[in-house]
């Protein structure tokens, strides 16, 4: 039996949006067809209705099992969840920098760990550096 690796906790949402978002995009041919042709299409396009709704309920529950996820383990695994800490492009919850390369050390060699520079993580009650 072949070992499997840990799945993403939305992984089941994720796939049954992309059932839902399938579906809508099938009934919206068919609603675009039946308006263009003159058959009635509103039964079409209540059908669309339901499938656009369930892709919003379905994305806006991926996005709290996300924060959750990331608010329990700290571990922000995908699109939705909790952006970067501070809101500064190349910040991130573990102090790591990873913003820009340091320009002063040669294109050729590879970075050591010593050049990683790292900054404090801000204080959560005061949302300052220190």
């Amino acid at each position: 039996m072949a070992q499997r690796g840990p799945t993403r906790p939305t992984a089941r949402i994720e796939e049954a949006i992309g059932f839902a978002g399938t579906f809508g995009v099938l009934f919206l041919g068919v609603t675009v067809f039946c308006e263009v042709t003159g058959r009635p299409a509103l039964g079409w396009a209540m059908t669309l209705l339901v499938c656009v709704f369930a892709v919003v309920v379905l994305d806006r529950w991926r996005a709290s099992v996300l924060r959750r996820h990331a608010a329990a383990t700290g571990v922000v695994d995908g699109i939705g969840g909790a952006g970067p800490a501070g809101g500064r492009p190349g910040s991130s919850r573990t102090g790591v920098d990873r913003a820009a390369p340091d320009r002063t050390a040669s294109a050729s060699a590879p970075a050591s760990p010593a050049a990683v520079r790292t900054r404090p993580v801000a204080d959560a009650t005061h949302g300052a550096d220190g």
